[in-house]
């Protein structure tokens, strides 16, 4: 069984983070957790294959602007914030910390965003967020699917998870530099394929 855990991460421990832990073709479960500390322990209880976070897991070389993975995201006509500007600093310093924790405990984690990775697989548009037909999409192709009404923040991480999962089968690309940071979106190839169809099974 695979497992994946996405994660749309809050600024600050005051605020709710929203995870996504997926288990190919099997279930999905959805918690809401608050501390560093309770969200490292819950990622490690579920023993995924890789970890997807939604937030700037490095900073610029230069101390601000864009990094060179938030550049290339741009081109792709998605709008992303500097990892430095305003309360994206916090934002960054705290994805920085988490990965680094999970990694300490040899889980894979990747950088990935996943409202830019909506626009580019044609999930929404421009300005929009994701209802309850992106929440069936992103399930889809997981193999389940989701019965109660979710969260933009759950399905954010459910999207998340998604990209976790498309990476561990070779279908994203890295955006950016190793040595700076990089983004992880899905690839064309993920567009077009049928992968994450197993048959169904439903969450709730």
């Amino acid at each position: 069984m695979r497992v994946y855990v996405g994660i749309d991460l809050s600024g600050t421990e005051r605020r709710p983070t929203a995870v996504c832990v997926a288990r190919v073709g099997v279930s999905l479960e959805f918690h809401s957790v608050l501390t560093d500390e309770e969200l490292v322990d819950l990622v490690l209880r579920s023993a995924p294959e890789a970890v997807a976070i939604d937030a700037p897991l490095t900073s610029p070389r230069s101390g601000r602007g864009l990094r060179r993975c938030d550049l290339e995201v741009r081109r792709l006509g998605v709008p992303i914030l500097p990892p430095t500007m305003g309360p994206m600093r916090l934002l960054t310093e705290r994805g920085s910390r988490i990965a680094s924790a999970l990694r300490e405990k040899g889980l894979r984690v990747i950088e990935v965003y996943p409202r830019g990775a909506q626009r580019t697989m044609g999930l929404v548009g421009r300005g929009r967020r994701p209802d309850k037909k992106v929440a069936d999409l992103v399930a889809s192709r997981l193999g389940l699917r989701v019965e109660r009404s979710l969260t933009v923040d759950e399905v954010d991480a459910m999207t998340c998870a998604l990209i976790a999962y498309l990476h561990d089968i070779g279908l994203t690309v890295e955006l950016g530099n190793p040595e700076e940071g990089t983004i992880v979106m899905p690839s064309t190839e993920a567009f077009a394929s049928g992968v994450g169809k197993p048959s169904f099974r439903t969450s709730t």
